[in-house]
């Protein structure tokens, strides 16, 4: 199961803050006060606030236990390891994923970089971003495969980006591209 928080631009992150904030635990709030800026402080919370939410609707958890970590950083439920989640967040975004089997999601805004996409797409990625109507559309599509898998895995981001999606096999890709909220988001399973 995947849900989306799509951030508009009217959204007072300073207003909804400080009401987020107070219906975290401790190790929580701590986390998303370690951010210097309120954005991230607030994008950090709605993630935590999302998965509980989801473990409540999809398990009946009432509360979220806290997260351990895994050698790269993969987060999990140490008290539940029969529930998978993933976490991500832009700032046109927040999504969370949860399932009973792993799972990675990335949502990363529109966007094109065309030293970056040199540097971590092969050439067939390459190409097929130059030669979309929608480079931005492709380049972040192919970004957040990428990193989603990379999540799933929990390698996190490694040197070999050329040849990621390359080596993953028997897992499944679910990617949603929102053009009016400008973001897109890939589920990897």
């Amino acid at each position: 199961m995947v849900s989306v928080f799509d951030i508009s631009p009217e959204l007072d992150i300073s207003e909804e803050l400080p009401d987020m904030l107070a219906l975290l635990p401790g190790w929580r709030r701590q986390k998303a006060l370690s951010y210097r800026f309120d954005r991230d402080r607030f994008l950090c919370a709605k993630a935590y606030l999302m998965l509980e939410d989801m473990l409540r609707t999809e398990y009946r958890i009432q509360h979220c236990p806290e997260f351990s970590y895994g050698s790269n950083g993969k987060p999990y439920f140490k008290e539940l390891p029969g529930i998978h989640f993933n976490l991500s967040h832009c700032h046109k975004g927040v999504a969370c994923a949860i399932s009973d089997m792993p799972v990675g999601i990335d949502i990363e805004e529109i966007q094109f970089d065309e030293p970056v996409a040199a540097r971590v797409f092969n050439a067939d990625e390459y190409a097929r971003i130059k030669e979309c109507a929608s480079p931005a559309e492709k380049f972040t599509e192919l970004w957040t495969t990428k990193e989603s898998y990379l999540k799933l895995t929990g390698q996190g981001i490694c040197m070999d980006l050329k040849n990621v999606i390359a080596d993953a096999h028997d897992v499944h890709f679910e990617t949603v591209i929102n053009s009016k909220a400008g973001y897109v988001y890939t589920e990897c399973h």
